[in-house]
């Protein structure tokens, strides 16, 4: 198996894994849904800036994308708690729905002021 085809196959695991739809990712990505499909079937490679972007998503990193190893175990709460308890939240990402997954990746992929900015937000909105 050459490199394009296992980062296909890998992006297509991790995506999966992670709940997204190939919607999802290139929402996250701003490209075309086609153009993201074209990276998982590896009839292109992403540019290094894409690949960036998509190990920040998938929170691994770059040789991760490449590489054989499994991704990371889905796991599930024992006794899911409520989300705003911030300092007892023991959920994980793959409880998420749709749109909070979204949410999260898109901040993985903001600078830092722009993370400052949404923490903020949410500080003021919830007091």
């Amino acid at each position: 198996m050459d490199l394009r085809t296992s980062l296909g196959k890998r992006l297509r695991t991790l995506r999966a894994k992670w709940g997204y739809t190939q919607q999802d990712i290139s929402s996250i990505l701003q490209i075309d849904r086609s153009t993201y499909a074209y990276y998982e079937t590896s009839r292109s490679t992403p540019p290094l800036s894409t690949l960036k972007k998509l190990a920040d998503v998938y929170h691994v990193s770059l040789s991760d994308l490449f590489g054989n190893e499994e991704a990371p175990p889905q796991f599930s709460d024992s006794a899911p708690g409520v989300f705003a308890d911030l300092d007892h939240n023991k959920s994980h990402i793959y409880d998420l729905c749709p749109e909070e997954r979204q949410l999260i990746a898109m901040y993985r992929l903001a600078n830092q002021e722009t993370r400052g900015k949404i923490m903020e937000l949410l500080r003021t909105k919830n007091s």
